[in-house]
């Protein structure tokens, strides 16, 4: 009984013994032999042909948008790459040739770059690996289907759809796994030059070992092992010469000299057919950690029918790529502390693949729209406000990006915004008035019952005399100063003087601090700041209003005061 064990990681064969066919030998320094019924493998280096140096690769098919679970896929392995000064490989997995296009692969290289997820190697930066795409490499694929044909590892397979479908029919009736029962594996040559000569299209079968096992050793998941009897010898090449998955993939990683393959569950059921390519063409094998699956909150995989699962989706949403960085990041990971912000410089200080979960992670959007505002708040001032003056503007809100009314207007209304998309909700919510909904409603009968038509009158008169426009043009001290007189005048301080003045100025019974709102809505009056469609009711406008409340009825509960003009969506 053989049991060979390599290092780091590691994997063992157990077989029966048995004698490999003659032309299935390699010299005597050689390291793998194949039968039809054993499979023996002795130690082999486990570091990549590079001597040793770290090397990850992130292998994406350009066949849709990239998917939140990719880009988490994406991020662990520039990182670790990043901690461990290796090399973080880009190629391009664009075998499906009817699925795959260009405008795909932009829109994933795009987000990669939106996410500050530069690659070392592959498409636009080269590298001396390449190509990076699959599709450029069939040369290389065919070259060695052809090395295994030779060295007795794989065969060439003439049956056909209908002899595979009947296979598989037989198994089942049998209550047997459904796997190739190798009728080609032992032809005669003469047998497969008939069929040569006849034309008979076919394909490239890896020889399976019929009896033994293999294992890993996951950097993720511990040991992993697999029985060959339940696989069965599996394509490699098609009849129409393109080369399967499984093979390309271990083809890419041996010649490009990746230390660690680093990606998603479920492809880890592809290590074992992944595992015997690496042997029977004597390539290192590579590191493996399979990442589990990105949940759903009712765990199940995370799909469209959860909402956005897109990178282009929450960008267009307003996310910042370092609110998305970070909580991808966090999505099976933590550094042991406490500690859930982080920069992306951080995380690749922080970063250990011992530290990455083997349980799934739930996606939570509403601990992401969370996260992204902090990280909002925490961009520089200038910074801030840009972003936010230019999506006001590109919003149709204002006229200008800069000024000092965004710069106030964003250091009042910043807290209310974790997306950029927020800030035109909390700007257009500040420059409307809707009085009449909140003096109908059941929250402001306090206020309205506190002789609110009382204050209303003194506040009307004090704006005709030119005292409150006054006051406003001096900025918050002069409206301050104005604002402590009128209390005393009213024999009013505190919530009994600051609730009524709110209600009838801003139209409502919360919001951001009055001082700096009040001010706000009064520069927002200075022409060419809002745009005209904004819907802004400017200061005059808003007395007006004020002037037309029948406060009596309102106050008899027989009737609703007059409704504001154009009100805003709140």
């Amino acid at each position: 009984m053989a049991s060979l064990v390599f290092n780091t990681p590691w994997l063992r064969v157990r077989s029966l013994p048995d004698f490999a066919p003659t032309f299935l030998r390699r010299r005597q320094s050689s390291s793998f032999y194949c039968s039809r019924r054993s499979f023996a493998v002795v130690a082999c280096s486990s570091t990549s042909n590079n001597g040793g140096s770290v090397r990850v690769r992130f292998a994406p098919s350009p066949t849709g948008n990239l998917h939140v679970g990719g880009a988490r896929t994406a991020l662990f392995n520039y990182l670790f790459a990043r901690s461990k000064g290796g090399k973080f490989v880009l190629r391009i997995e664009d075998t499906d040739l009817e699925r795959s296009t260009r405008e795909s692969e932009a829109a994933v290289l795009q987000d990669l770059t939106w996410l500050g997820l530069d690659w070392d190697e592959g498409p636009g930066v080269g590298g001396d690996f390449g190509p990076y795409r699959q599709s450029e490499r069939n040369a290389l694929y065919k070259q060695y289907a052809e090395k295994l044909l030779e060295s007795g590892h794989v065969y060439r397979c003439f049956c056909s759809s209908e002899d595979l479908v009947k296979m598989k029919e037989i198994a089942k009736l049998k209550q047997l796994p459904p796997v190739y029962t190798g009728k080609w594996a032992t032809a005669t040559d003469a047998e497969i030059e008939q069929e040569l000569e006849k034309g008979t299209p076919f394909t490239y079968r890896f020889r399976v070992p019929k009896e033994g096992s293999l294992k890993i050793n996951d950097l993720i998941r511990g040991e992993v092992c697999w029985n060959l009897d339940t696989l069965g010898d599996f394509v490699v090449m098609r009849s129409n010469g393109q080369p399967v998955y499984n093979f390309c993939v271990t083809v890419d990683d041996a010649t490009m000299a990746i230390s660690h393959v680093i990606r998603a569950e479920e492809h880890l059921p592809n290590t074992l057919r992944q595992a015997l390519i690496y042997k029977a063409l004597e390539f290192p094998m590579p590191q493996f950690a399979h990442v589990s699956l990105i949940l759903a909150p009712d765990r199940s995989k995370l799909s469209k029918r959860h909402g956005a699962t897109s990178v282009g989706q929450y960008r267009e949403m307003g996310y910042l790529p370092q609110g998305m960085v970070n909580y991808l990041a966090l999505l099976g990971w933590g550094d042991g502390t406490e500690n859930e912000f982080f920069s992306l410089e951080e995380l690749v200080e922080k970063f250990s693949i011992e530290r990455v979960n083997k349980s799934g992670a739930i996606f939570d959007s509403t601990k992401l729209r969370w996260m992204n505002g902090q990280h909002l708040r925490a961009l520089p001032s200038e910074k801030l406000t840009k972003l936010v003056g230019e999506r006001w503007k590109s919003a149709g809100i204002l006229t200008e990006s800069e000024g000092s009314f965004v710069d106030e207007a964003v250091e009042l209304l910043k807290d209310g915004i974790d997306l950029v998309t927020d800030s035109d909700k909390v700007l257009l919510n500040l420059l409307s008035y809707p009085l009449h909904a909140t003096l109908a409603s059941p929250e402001a009968k306090p206020a309205v019952e506190d002789k609110l038509h009382e204050i209303a009158a003194s506040l009307i008169a004090a704006y005709d005399s030119g005292e409150i426009p006054s006051a406003l043009a001096e900025g918050q001290g002069g409206w301050q100063k104005w604002v402590k007189a009128f209390g005393k005048s009213l024999k009013r301080k505190g919530k009994s003087l600051f609730m009524p003045l709110r209600v009838l100025l801003t139209g409502k019974l919360h919001g951001p601090e009055m001082a700096t709102s009040i001010v706000l809505i009064h520069k927002a009056g200075s022409p060419g700041i809002v745009a005209p469609q904004a819907g802004f009711v400017s200061m005059e406008e808003r007395f007006k209003i004020l002037r037309e409340v029948d406060w009596e009825a309102l106050n008899k509960g027989e009737s609703a005061p007059l409704e504001s003009p154009s009100p805003v969506p709140t």
